[in-house]
C-alpha cells in the first residue's frame, strides 16, 4: 500500500512533465517514432538529433532548450549517441495524455442500447452511458447494473453506438487483467478473496459469490462474482466452443439463453466455493479454495 510511502519521486516527475516546453519535446519525439517505417522495430527505431529535435518543438534559444531537454534525461528520454528517443517511461506518459485520462473531464455517452438484459423473465433493455470516468451499463426493466471506470479515448475514439461490442471487449480485457493478479491502475499485485461480508454470514444475493480484488501497492478494490474467474478456464472455453460460442463475445451483462451460471459458498472453514457453468442443459462444475484457485472440476 502507498499510506505512508514517500511521495517525493512522484511530486517530481509531475513538475518534470508538467512543464509545457518538456511535453512537447516527448510528443516529437512520440511524432518520430510513430513516423519511422513499422518494419524498423524497437531500439532500432532512428533517435532524433538535438538540432531536428529543437525545430519540431519549435524553441529558438538552443540553451533553454538543452535545458529542458536534460531535464527529462534519462528517465523520460535515452541520450543515445546519434540522438534521443523516448524510453518506455516517456512513451506511457505521452499514452496517458492521448487516452485523456488526465485531461478529458467533459466526454459523456447519452444511455445507448447495447441488448437485450439476459435476466430470466425480464424484457429490458440494457444501456450503456459514461460520464466521470465511468461506464455503467443497465437494464431498464431489472436491477441489473455494472460499473466500470474507462479512459475517456474508449467513448471518444469508438463509435460504441454502432459498435457496442467493444465495451464488451474492453470490459474483459480488464477483468483478464484483474484475475490474472494484475491491477488495471498501477499493475501492482492484487490480493483476491471471497467478500468479507459473506464470510461473516450474509447470504449471496441471486446464486452471486461478490469476489473482492485488492491491490497491494495502490490500494484499489474492484469486485466481480466468482464466475468471472473461470472466464477463460480451458475447460469453459471448450464447452462454450462445443455448443457454438466464442467466450470473447460472451458479455458479463448479456449471456445467451443457454448459458448460465450459480454460485455457492459451500464451506467457511476452509473457504470453498463452488461454481456451476451450464451450457444447453450441459453442466460443469467446479471448486474453489479460499484463495478463488481451482481445486477440481467435473463435467457430471
Amino acid at each position: 500500500m502507498t499510506d505512508g510511502r514517500p511521495t517525493s519521486d512522484f511530486d517530481d516527475v509531475c513538475g518534470i512533465v508538467a512543464n509545457e516546453t518538456r511535453f512537447s519535446i516527448l510528443q516529437a519525439l512520440w511524432d518520430a517514432h510513430t513516423e519511422t517505417p513499422a518494419e524498423i522495430e524497437g531500439p532500432e527505431r532512428d533517435p532524433v538529433p538535438f538540432s531536428e529535435l529543437r525545430e519540431r518543438v519549435g524553441v529558438q534559444d538552443s540553451g533553454r532548450f538543452n535545458y529542458h531537454l536534460s531535464e527529462l534525461v534519462p528517465r523520460f528520454v535515452q541520450h543515445r549517441e546519434d540522438g534521443y528517443a523516448l524510453t518506455h517511461t516517456g512513451a506511457r506518459i505521452v499514452g496517458a495524455a492521448v487516452s485523456g485520462v488526465y485531461t478529458e473531464t467533459d466526454t459523456e455517452l447519452d444511455p445507448t442500447a447495447v441488448g437485450d438484459c439476459g435476466v430470466p423473465d425480464c424484457d429490458g433493455t440494457l444501456e450503456a452511458s459514461y460520464e466521470d470516468g465511468h461506464v455503467t451499463v443497465a437494464c431498464d426493466g431489472c436491477d441489473v447494473r455494472i460499473v466500470m471506470h474507462a479512459p475517456p479515448i474508449l467513448i471518444g475514439a469508438h463509435d460504441i453506438e454502432s459498435n457496442p461490442d467493444t465495451l464488451q471487449q474492453y470490459t474483459l480485457s480488464e477483468i483478464q487483467k484483474t484475475i490474472r493478479g494484475f491491477c488495471p491502475l498501477c499493475n501492482g499485485p492484487i490480493d483476491t478473496r471471497v467478500a468479507r461480508a459473506h464470510l461473516d454470514g450474509e447470504a449471496p444475493e441471486d446464486d452471486r459469490v461478490k469476489i473482492t480484488h485488492q491491490c497491494r501497492e495502490c490500494g484499489q478494490v474492484s469486485h466481480t462474482s466468482a464466475v468471472s474467474l473461470l472466464l477463460d478456464h480451458p475447460a469453459v472455453v471448450s464447452l462454450l466452443y462445443e455448443a457454438g460460442y466464442d467466450y470473447r463475445d460472451v458479455a458479463l451483462w448479456r449471456r445467451p439463453d443457454s448459458v448460465e451460471s450459480a454460485e455457492f459458498i459451500v464451506d467457511d472453514d476452509p473457504v470453498q466455493v463452488e461454481v456451476t457453468v451450464t451450457v444447453d442443459d450441459e453442466p460443469l462444475r467446479f471448486l474453489l479454495d479460499g484463495e478463488l484457485q481451482v481445486i477440481e472440476y467435473e463435467r457430471p
